[in-house]
């Protein structure tokens, strides 16, 4: 009975880090893009247009992340320490980037310079989100995590796997940032978004086909799995192509909010699928969710704990967003 417990709250505890990973990547993602957007605009009035709408959100985007680490580490203790092992470099760069783009967005709004802070900003995005992939791409690939002996192991995630990694993950991130922007701006700075979005759009399929070719040398274990399944996983594939599809559509027919919707729906699908793809690995194919987990009953403790902060969580951001509805025009 004890053993069909832990598993209900193992898997529960893996449906909530799911949870949190979307949410943070949903919302810290698309002002992350659109930091990495302001670096394209020339336009010193538009770039401010663009952080005004970042304004009264990004601080508790951000969140997310903070909930996401300590989830981690109080329900999967193991795997927390043994990805920051491995990767204390890309985690150490994100953390960087994250304190340098938030003391840009404060200095860029007293500023006399603001132009030099905006582009800090845009900069300290970007860092963000290839140490975000260099990450990523090291998980994925199964580097021996618990085996850390030297130099060469400290740096064993930057493989060709990686560039590509960290380049899906700037277009996707830009893809989120655009199509924010195209619901939440009008003039000149909307039209710009719409060509950013249909740009991100078309790489960003081009990207995902490079990514799952990797496979087979990166992740085996992935391309097994679909193997076994290819109709589920098909349904994936299809279900996100259509969303792409629909996505260039709604652009087209200048549909203010559909993009935005759409992209976080795609999003969702392919973080499922990922997931999908690697379970039962939190690590793939080095620790499983079962080998990382905390106790019964730390995961039962910390389920009631952050369980009753999860809602408040969600509850906050969607009255935050409801507050702040509406347009920011070219003259704010």
């Amino acid at each position: 009975m004890e053993h069909q417990v832990s598993e209900l709250l193992i898997n529960t505890w893996g449906a909530m880090l799911t949870l949190i990973l979307f949410m943070y990547v949903a919302l810290d993602g698309f002002d992350l893009g659109v930091g990495v957007l302001s670096l394209l605009e020339h336009d010193g009035h538009k770039k401010s247009q663009m952080m005004h709408c970042l304004s009264g959100v990004w601080d508790a985007n951000e969140t997310w992340l903070v909930l996401l680490g300590g989830t981690l580490f109080g329900a999967f203790p193991l795997a927390y320490a043994a990805a920051l092992q491995s990767l204390y470099v890309p985690v150490m760069l994100m953390l960087f980037a994250l304190i340098f783009r938030g003391v840009a967005f404060e200095f860029c709004q007293y500023s006399k310079r603001p132009a030099l802070w905006v582009f800090a900003f845009g900069t300290g995005s970007l860092l963000t989100i290839i140490a975000q992939g260099l990450a990523l791409s090291g998980l994925l690939s199964g580097i021996s995590l618990t085996e850390i002996t030297g130099k060469t192991a400290l740096f064993e995630w930057l493989t060709p796997f990686s560039l590509v990694t960290v380049a899906l993950l700037i277009t996707a991130y830009s893809l989120l940032g655009a199509t924010y922007l195209f619901g939440k701006v009008d003039g000149t700075l909307r039209q710009s978004a719409a060509i950013w979005a249909g740009r991100s759009t078309i790489l960003l399929t081009v990207l995902l086909v490079i990514f799952l070719l990797f496979g087979p040398v990166n992740t085996p274990f992935v391309t097994e799995r679909w193997t076994q399944y290819p109709l589920y996983f098909g349904i994936f594939v299809f279900m996100v192509g259509v969303m792409f599809l629909l996505l260039l559509w709604s652009l087209k027919q200048q549909h203010y909010s559909s993009p935005f919707i759409l992209c976080l729906i795609a999003l969702f699908i392919v973080l499922v699928g990922l997931v999908s793809s690697n379970y039962p690995y939190i690590i793939p194919g080095v620790m499983t969710l079962h080998a990382a987990a905390s106790s019964t009953k730390t995961l039962e403790f910390m389920l009631y704990a952050e369980g009753g902060l999860l809602p408040l969580m969600l509850i906050y951001n969607g009255y935050q967003y409801y507050v702040l509805r509406g347009k920011i025009t070219e003259y704010h």
